[in-house]
């Protein structure tokens, strides 16, 4: 991504912090909850664990993983007042303001059991990020994804509209870009589509997938990854 376009992203969601809504820019609560629970279950077990919360907004997804007994959890977001107000209101959790596309304050966050990226690959450098956040993850660790799918029409409409600022993967670029990462024990992906009838949830998942279709064409990508476990302790850093 370049700086004018990291720059666009920062000022567009200054824009949409300023509305003080909790959602952001989801279409609303209820599909922000979803979206969050849809994870959670990719995630698997959560106490214990090291968690990374990258593009945390305000903080929600976080605090969930906290009062789940994360050992640890950090929040990272590149809006500067977010996160100015998540350490005033939750100082059990660590904020940190950055971006993912930056590979020297990634590697000074340490390593993580779980890593979640909601919402935030398709705006950056998408393959890039997720190299750079494969490396953060712990021996037997997991990072969790969600991103929409560029197949779906209505996301092409999104990309379009956002004239390249917008650029989000196929299952098929996904999966292409898993099979370059080391120590992958196994990963699947799962779709998620806007129901007809949304009045108990948004929602609808397909089934988990491991093998990448060209025609896949749900609006979102559930991804999880999962790293080997290595018989050597690895290091923090």
């Amino acid at each position: 991504m370049t700086t004018s376009s990291s720059a666009s992203w920062v000022d567009y969601y200054h824009k949409i912090y300023a509305n003080e809504t909790t959602w952001l820019d989801y279409s609303n609560a209820h599909v922000q909850g979803q979206t969050f629970g849809i994870a959670l279950e990719a995630a698997g077990p959560v106490c214990g664990k090291r968690c990374l919360d990258v593009g945390c907004g305000r903080g929600q997804l976080s605090l969930v993983l906290a009062a789940l007994q994360a050992s640890e959890v950090v929040g990272v977001d590149i809006i500067e007042e977010s996160i100015s107000e998540c350490r005033v209101r939750h100082p059990h959790v660590r904020w940190e303001v950055g971006t993912p596309e930056d590979e020297e304050f990634c590697r000074s966050l340490g390593r993580f059991d779980l890593i979640f990226c909601i919402e935030l690959l398709q705006l950056v450098g998408w393959q890039q990020t997720l190299k750079t956040l494969w490396n953060r993850v712990s021996s037997g660790g997991r990072i969790v994804v969600v991103v929409p799918n560029k197949s779906n029409p209505i996301v092409q409409k999104t990309i379009d509209r956002f004239a390249g600022r917008y650029v989000a993967p196929t299952p098929t670029e996904l999966a292409s870009l898993v099979d370059s990462l080391p120590d992958v024990e196994c990963w699947a992906y799962r779709g998620m589509d806007f129901q007809q009838d949304q009045r108990i949830v948004p929602y609808v998942t397909s089934p988990w997938m491991t093998t990448a279709s060209s025609d896949f064409n749900s609006n979102r990508l559930v991804v999880a990854i999962q790293k080997q476990t290595s018989s050597i302790a690895p290091s923090k850093n």
